[in-house]
């Protein structure tokens, strides 16, 4: 049972917002870009709950592991660890499941999607692996979708996100905003997807582009608190904001 799913990730740019109000500019695209047109498409909510031993054996072994919930759909999902920036195309192994099954329910098929996605062998017992597996991470996300319509043909989705990260290792928890654009349609298109997210880049400066994948990422904003690094952050986020301040101002 369960599925291979080949995925381009330069079809998808990622992006977290450093404002608490980011959307604004972001509509203000339509007046910019002339031929464009924003249409809701309706509100997702989904969850992501990332699964590893205590010390991140299927991480080290080049594997994330999670389960994830769209609405009615409950599938596990086998992913390579690599971050988007780093592969053009991503193998996933996804297995649908019912809502009360647990991992160990379908270890078997799991331990046969992982091995399937790598060609090198494992140097760990990975059925035990995922049999001891626990909860590391989970990721619960709204979002508000919108359709790109563009006049020359072009179409993509835009997702503007409301994530809650909760880490319970660390027992930290997140609340971030962030935007996902998603191209649709043939490849011909690709250069004007490249420069629908230029524009964003360009315009909307309360967005940063993310390479982490969603596991690296939310480990990362969710990791235990080092004292010195945390004010290194804070020096870092208020030089960003005192850049947009300044840019609206110019």
């Amino acid at each position: 049972m369960g599925k291979f799913v080949e995925l381009k990730n330069d079809d998808v740019v990622k992006y977290e917002a450093l404002t608490t109000k980011p959307f604004e500019k972001v509509f203000a695209l339509q007046n910019i870009l002339k031929f464009y047109k924003f249409a809701f498409a309706g509100t997702v909510k989904s969850s992501e709950i990332f699964y590893d031993t205590p010390n991140d054996l299927l991480y080290k072994a080049g594997v994330v592991l999670s389960r994830v919930q769209e609405g009615d759909r409950v599938f596990f999902k086998v992913a390579p660890s690599a971050s988007l920036s780093k592969i053009a195309t991503q193998k996933i192994f996804s297995h649908k499941v019912g809502v009360k099954d647990t991992i160990k329910d379908h270890a078997f098929y799991l331990v046969d999607g992982i091995k399937s996605l790598f060609s090198t062998p494992f140097s760990i017992d990975v059925e035990n692996v995922i049999k001891n597996a626990i909860p590391k991470i989970g990721v619960f996300t709204s979002a508000n979708v919108y359709k790109v319509i563009s006049g020359t043909g072009f179409r993509a989705y835009m997702c503007h996100e409301e994530t809650k990260y909760e880490n319970y290792e660390t027992k930290r928890k997140q609340h971030s905003q962030g935007m996902t654009i998603k191209m649709i349609g043939p490849e011909q298109y690709k250069n004007e997807f490249i420069s629908f997210n230029d524009s964003i880049k360009k315009y909307c400066k309360e967005f940063i582009e993310i390479h982490d994948n969603t596991y690296e990422h939310a480990k990362k904003i969710t990791r235990k608190i080092d004292t010195k690094q945390a004010k290194l952050d804070k020096k870092q986020a208020k030089i960003k904001l005192q850049e947009l301040k300044s840019q609206k101002d110019e």
